[in-house]
C-alpha cells in the first residue's frame, strides 16, 4: 500500500511538472442550455433537497481543516502522507485518465437572473451560482460528507453541468466534497490557487481531476473567468504566492452583473485582504473564514461597503464563529447579516439592478448557538421564505482610493494569538506566536502598540 501511494504521488508530481508551462484557459468556457436559472419555487425545493439529511459538516476519514479561533493559525488536522505544508510549487495541472470532460464552447447571452445559493453545509463552504447566461458555477464543495447533498441540490435545479468550478484553497472543509462531485458530474473548467497540501483530501482531489483528464487553471489576481455584456467574473486574489498560511492563498472571486456586485472571500485573512488592489466594492459579501476575527477587517469592510453579508458557519461550532469582533464590524458597516447556522441555505438573486433574498436578515447573535446534547444530531431547516426586496440601491460608487500621503499606516507589524498589542519584529513578546499584518489592520482590530518594542502608534 505504501509503495502504491508513493508511485501515485510520483506520478502526480511528474504530471504537475510536465504541465507547469500550460497557459491559463480563459478564452473559452463551456455552455449548457439544459441548466436553466431556477425561480423561487425551484430554490425552495432545492433547499429541502440539500437539507434532506440535515447538515453534513464533518468530513470522512477523521479529517478536519477548521482553524481554531484561539490559535489564529491555519493549522490543518487532516491525515498527511508527510509533513503538511503550503508551497508555491503547487498543482498547476492534472492530466491523464480516460474520462471525458466538457468541451469548452462560447458562452451564451444573458437570459435570466443571477442566483447565488450559499449552501448550508455546516462548518464548511460551498456556494452554487446560477449565472444569467444559463451556466453554473460552484465555489468550493464542503467536506467529503457534503458531496451527495450538494449534488442532490443541483439536480433539484436541473443542473447537470458545472461550467466553472473553483477550489479556493486546499483545506478539507472547502475541497472535501469536490472529488466525488468531479467524478460524478460534467465539469467545464477548474480553477485552483498555485499552492499544494500533502493531505489525503488534496491527493484525492488531484486524482479526481487526473482521472477526468482535465487541466487546472491557476487562480490568482488578474485572471478573468468570464466576460460578456453585463456579466464579468474575475479572480482578484491571491496577489502573492509566498504566504505562510494556506488561508491567505484563497481564491477571491468578484462577480459583477449589471450594476450589482458579489464578492466571495474564501478563507482569505487580513494580510491577504490588504494586498488586494482590485476594486472590491460590492453589494453582497461572502464573509471570509466563517466569520473569524482573523478576516474581514474594518479597513477592508470600508472598501467593500456591503449591503448584505453572508456567513457560512456550523451551528454550535467549537471555534466561536462568527466572532463578536466580526459581527460588530459588519453592524458598524451597515450590512444585513445572513448565517447558514441560523437560517439554512441563503439564496440571493440579482436581476442586474436590484437584489432579493429568500430570508430576512439574522438577528444579532454572537457566535454559533450551542447545540443541545439531547437534540437530534441534525435537523432539516425550514424551507426558504419569500424573498425580501432590498430598499437599498446597489453599490455603484467607485472604490475609495487608498491614501498616498506619507505615513506609517501600512508598515508591517506583528501580532500574537491572544494579545491585545502589535509589535515590531524581534520583540520578546513574539516568542510563542508571530502573525504578520499591517499597522492599519492592527489598529482596525483595536490593538495598541507594545510598550516594550514601541512600534509606531
Amino acid at each position: 500500500m505504501i509503495k502504491r501511494k508513493a508511485i501515485l504521488l510520483i506520478a502526480l508530481a511528474m504530471s504537475i511538472a510536465l504541465s507547469s508551462g500550460c497557459s491559463i484557459l480563459t478564452d473559452s468556457v463551456s455552455t449548457r442550455t439544459n441548466a436553466p436559472t431556477a425561480n423561487i419555487s425551484e430554490t425552495t425545493a432545492a433547499s429541502e433537497a440539500i437539507n434532506q439529511n440535515g447538515n453534513s459538516s464533518s468530513s470522512s476519514g477523521g479529517e478536519s481543516s477548521q482553524n481554531n479561533e484561539g490559535s489564529d493559525t491555519s493549522s490543518n488536522t487532516e491525515t498527511s502522507t508527510e509533513d503538511t505544508s503550503a508551497s508555491s510549487d503547487g498543482a498547476q495541472a492534472a492530466q491523464g485518465g480516460s474520462a471525458t470532460s466538457v468541451v469548452p464552447a462560447a458562452p451564451i447571452a444573458i437570459t435570466s437572473d443571477l442566483t447565488v445559493h450559499f449552501l448550508d453545509v455546516g462548518q464548511a463552504d460551498a456556494t452554487l451560482i446560477q449565472l444569467p447566461n444559463g451556466q453554473a458555477m460552484l465555489i468550493d464543495g464542503g467536506n467529503s460528507g457534503d458531496a451527495d447533498n450538494i449534488m442532490r441540490y443541483m439536480r433539484s435545479l436541473n443542473i447537470t453541468v458545472i461550467d466553472y468550478l473553483v477550489a479556493t484553497h486546499p483545506h478539507a472543509d472547502h475541497i472535501g466534497g469536490l472529488p466525488a462531485i468531479i467524478g460524478a458530474m460534467d465539469i467545464g473548467e477548474i480553477y485552483m490557487p498555485r499552492v499544494s497540501h500533502t493531505t489525503q483530501t488534496f491527493e484525492r482531489l488531484l486524482t479526481a481531476i487526473q482521472d477526468k483528464g482535465m487541466q487546472i487553471n491557476t487562480a490568482r489576481d488578474g485572471v478573468n473567468i468570464l466576460s460578456i455584456p453585463e456579466l464579468q467574473i474575475d479572480i482578484i486574489a491571491p496577489v502573492r504566492d509566498d504566504y505562510s498560511e494556506l488561508n491567505d492563498h484563497s481564491a477571491v472571486i468578484m462577480i459583477v452583473y449589471g450594476s450589482t456586485g458579489f464578492l466571495f472571500m474564501g478563507d482569505a485573512e487580513i494580510l491577504a485582504e490588504g494586498h488586494i488592489t482590485a476594486n472590491v466594492s460590492a453589494d453582497v459579501l461572502k464573509v471570509g473564514h466563517h466569520g473569524s476575527h482573523t478576516s474581514t477587517s474594518a479597513a477592508f469592510l470600508s472598501r467593500v461597503s456591503p449591503s448584505y453579508a453572508v456567513i457560512s458557519v456550523g451551528s454550535g461550532n467549537s471555534y466561536g464563529h462568527p466572532t463578536d469582533a466580526v459581527l460588530n464590524r459588519l453592524d458598524s458597516a451597515g450590512a444585513n447579516v445572513y448565517r447558514t447556522d441560523l437560517q439554512g441555505t441563503v439564496v440571493i438573486t440579482s436581476d442586474g439592478s436590484s437584489i432579493t433574498v429568500n430570508v430576512a436578515p439574522a438577528p444579532y447573535q454572537a457566535n454559533a448557538p450551542p447545540s443541545s446534547p439531547s437534540a437530534e444530531p441534525s435537523q432539516a431547516p425550514q424551507a426558504p421564505q419569500a424573498p425580501q426586496t432590498t430598499s437599498q440601491p446597489p453599490v455603484s460608487a467607485p472604490e475609495p482610493t487608498p491614501s498616498s500621503a506619507p505615513g506609517n499606516s501600512d508598515i508591517v507589524v506583528f501580532i500574537t494569538n491572544t494579545g491585545a498589542r502589535y509589535h515590531l519584529d524581534g520583540c520578546r513578546h513574539l516568542a510563542q506566536s508571530k502573525i504578520e499584518t499591517t499597522l492599519s489592520a492592527a489598529k482596525a482590530q483595536g490593538l495598541t502598540a507594545c510598550g516594550t518594542c514601541r512600534p509606531p502608534a
